[in-house]
């Protein structure tokens, strides 16, 4: 019983977050629109910055397998 309790208040907590969050982040984004573009774009060039070394550092240097193409009929 303990345990079906933890999970239904579990579901209500991340119901009742989400509604509200769904109902002020459209109202706070109106008012903040140039503000939030800001940091936003801000942040978009961290993470392009921080995915290049990413991709550098690890992804470039997973073997790839060849490439095979589709045969069509």
């Amino acid at each position: 019983m303990q345990d079906r309790f933890l999970l239904d208040s579990d579901f209500y907590f991340f119901f009742e977050t989400a509604f509200v969050l769904l109902h002020t982040v459209p109202v706070l984004y109106e008012k903040y629109d140039d503000q939030v573009d800001g940091y936003s774009e801000k942040a978009w060039i961290q993470i392009k910055k921080q995915y290049a070394v990413l991709d550098e550092k690890y992804l470039s240097k997973i073997p790839r397998g060849p490439f095979k193409e589709k045969k069509k009929d």
